[in-house]
């Protein structure tokens, strides 16, 4: 594949993926192998396989359901793309077993792709999750 077909399968993965967004599910069918495995926020424990990975994202997406996302840089090389987003919501459903606290939060993070064969094989996500819970009032910033 392609270094510009794996930045078209990011870029569908980012926008019509993104777990706000209608069907989203079926658009990881189309482009998320089976056996993905999602290394998320450095968890020494990676989430594998499509369905795991999927219901994961729902729940993600269950304390901000409205979070909007803006691309600020995507780097492309052999089978791997990496790009850096802008969130920015409002907490308004449990996250990460944290009730609602109603307060909108703004953060950078960081995504890594390999994708094989037009498929998502494996992903990496980091953000600041510290930062996150700051801003939610549920760490102090001291």
């Amino acid at each position: 594949m392609s270094v510009e077909r794996n930045k078209a399968v990011a870029l569908r993965f980012l926008n019509e993926g993104w777990g706000t967004r209608p069907n989203w599910e079926c658009i990881w069918d189309a482009i998320v192998a089976p056996e993905v495995v999602h290394h998320f926020n450095s968890d020494p424990n990676p989430i594998v396989g499509l369905a795991d990975n999927k219901t994961f994202n729902s729940m993600l997406f269950q304390g901000f359901p409205a979070i909007e996302h803006t691309l600020e840089a995507m780097v492309a090389e052999d089978d791997k793309v990496v790009y850096r987003t802008a969130l920015n919501g409002r907490h308004t459903g449990e996250f990460l077993g944290m009730p609602p606290t109603g307060k909108t939060a703004q953060i950078n993070d960081f995504t890594m792709l390999r994708i094989v064969e037009g498929k998502i094989v494996e992903w990496w996500y980091d953000c600041n999750l510290l930062a996150l819970m700051q801003q939610l009032g549920l760490m102090p910033t001291d």
